[in-house]
């Protein structure tokens, strides 16, 4: 999930791609700050990418105002610059005359994981376990070697001796060299990694104790025009109440209960991942975003209350976290959605208002007047916002060309 998520984030952040002799000579002033923190020198030809985009900024903040600085309200022509360098994503802003550098803000640069096992290579075990699932090494065989790393050089941790048991965190992780798929497992609190099996040996089984199996996910194809004639239904969910639904990712769905609970899917294998107590009424709306400069993952759900709560999603663990609480309309939300770079969340309501919010504090930006009844769909373009009501009217909201985008 995590590569998906990251192939997204980097297809919603527009910049203005460029070659090395073609950089801004503001960047050396970026260049020279980053030097700085991370006490070294660094040259751009050092840093792993770098991209940027000129903007003409609403004050001398460069979009990313200080704690306790006042900023004069003067626009002021700048640049953003996002480097990655040594494992981190740096967002710079500087201004065009060089003399204002901002660092606005670092994240974890994106990993790729490669599939596991790689396509079309017939000499990999098909995996049977999965992430938090319980496991054993088989009856009769020798102990399983705990490694600090996937791959059988990296540095022994113990042994688990046969029919031993442990939980899977994470993996499949594969080495093409040795042909062995690698879990990682936390046995009698000992956390490493373990391989499955090779040359069509399993060392590893899944455990279920009589107990219902994990179900195993089945090979989904994408749908196309040349095979939509063949979708058929996978299967039903039984679900107690009524629900409000939203794609999360390409494995899980999200679900806002009647009852105001939220429920994490995984529709490959009709696997709840977790439920939460989120609202005091029912939920009437979802909406997913991704944060493209901290590279964060969002959920906003709205009740029929007009209560909005925006979470953050664990790209690893898919838990949720609580971020903001908006009393944001005076009926029901009946619609919610992001911009492109998850900055802002538009809300829609029973009031007949729309409503814009700050990522991810939740702070109120603007409320839009005009319909005269309930919105029923809100939805952000590259450039801006359409809203409908129950009426039939739609409404086109955005900044005229002549007033300078901040």
């Amino acid at each position: 999930m995590v590569n998906y998520l990251i192939i997204i984030v980097m297809a919603l952040f527009a910049v203005v791609p460029v070659m090395a002799q073609n950089a801004p000579d503001q960047i050396e002033a970026a260049l020279e700050d980053l030097s700085t923190l991370v006490n070294r020198t660094v040259t751009l030809t050092q840093v792993d990418s770098w991209n940027y985009q000129q903007t003409v900024y609403a004050s001398p903040a460069l979009g990313c105002p200080q704690q306790g600085i006042a900023y004069a309200d003067v626009q002021t022509s700048g640049f953003q610059f996002i480097i990655t360098y040594g494992g981190t994503v740096y967002d710079y802003r500087v201004s065009e005359d060089g003399s204002i550098v901002v660092l606005c803000g670092t994240a974890p640069a994106p990993v790729t994981v490669p599939p596991c096992p790689p396509p079309d290579d017939p000499d990999f075990l098909p995996p049977r376990l999965s992430k938090d699932a319980e496991a054993q090494v088989v009856a009769g065989g020798l102990p399983n070697v705990l490694r600090e790393q996937p791959g059988s050089s990296s540095q022994p941790l113990g042994q688990i001796p046969p029919e031993d048991s442990f939980i899977v965190l994470d993996g499949p992780r594969c080495t093409t060299l040795d042909k062995i798929v690698w879990w990682q497992i936390n046995y009698n609190n000992l956390i490493g990694w373990t391989g499955e099996g090779q040359d069509g040996e399993y060392w590893l089984e899944p455990l279920t104790n009589g107990a219902t199996p994990t179900p195993t996910a089945p090979t989904i194809q994408d749908i196309t025009t040349g095979n939509a004639n063949a979708v058929s239904q996978l299967y039903t969910a039984d679900v107690d109440s009524p629900y409000i639904l939203n794609t999360l990712d390409d494995t899980n769905l999200i679900l806002g209960g009647a009852d105001g609970s939220i429920t994490l899917l995984d529709y490959r294998t009709n696997t709840v991942l977790s439920t939460v107590a989120a609202h005091d009424s029912a939920i009437s709306s979802i909406a997913v975003g991704i944060d493209s400069l901290r590279f964060a993952y969002y959920v906003a759900t709205g009740d029929q209350e007009g209560i909005i709560k925006i979470w953050n999603v664990d790209i690893q663990s898919l838990a949720l976290e609580p971020l903001a609480e908006i009393a944001a309309h005076s009926g029901a939300v009946t619609s919610l959605t992001f911009d492109q770079r998850g900055a802002i969340l538009a809300s829609g309501g029973t009031d007949t208002s729309v409503r814009l919010w700050s990522m991810p504090d939740g702070g109120s930006l603007a409320v839009l007047n005009g319909h005269e009844a309930p919105i029923t769909e809100i939805a952000f373009s590259t450039s801006a916002l359409v809203s409908h009501d129950s009426n039939g009217k739609l409404m086109i909201w955005g900044i005229p060309t002549d007033i300078p985008a901040a």
